[in-house]
This record gives structure tokens, sequence and C-alpha cells, in this order.
């Protein structure tokens, strides 16, 4: 899939597909094509194992997101 450089994607309900549960390599890596960087915003599925959680940040740069960091200095 061709993206213009500017562009930001978003990806939401990724539970509904098999390999984000399974924390499957392929669909990790099909998911890291997507872009150059993870941004985990979301502090209340950090402790899963699925592939968005664990597998992305082993694949490309990964950052915590302004509402995670939040939460995390608030803890």
């Amino acid at each position: 899939m061709l993206v213009d450089p500017k562009t930001i994607i978003f990806l939401e309900n990724l539970r509904f597909f098999p390999g984000e549960k399974e924390n499957d390599p392929e669909f990790t890596k099909s998911l890291a094509s997507l872009g150059d960087c993870y941004i985990n915003d979301a502090f209340g599925v950090c402790h899963r194992e699925d592939a968005s959680i664990i597998g992305l940040p082993k694949l490309l740069p990964s950052y915590g997101g302004l509402l995670l960091q939040k939460e995390y200095r608030c803890s």
C-alpha cells in the first residue's frame, strides 16, 4: 500500500483480527509495514501480549503517547 509520507494512520479494533490476540509475527510485520514509528496511547491495554502491544515495538521505533505518559506519571 502506498501512503503519502505526510499521512498519519490510526488503527482501531485490531482485536477483531485473529493475528492480534495470537501475537502472530506475520500480522505484526503487516502492521509495521504501514508506518515508520509506533505510538501507544492506550494505558488500559499495556498489560496485553497482543501483536500491536508487544510485537510492534520490536519492529518500529516506539513511544508512549501523551495520555499514556499522563497515566504513568499519576500512578
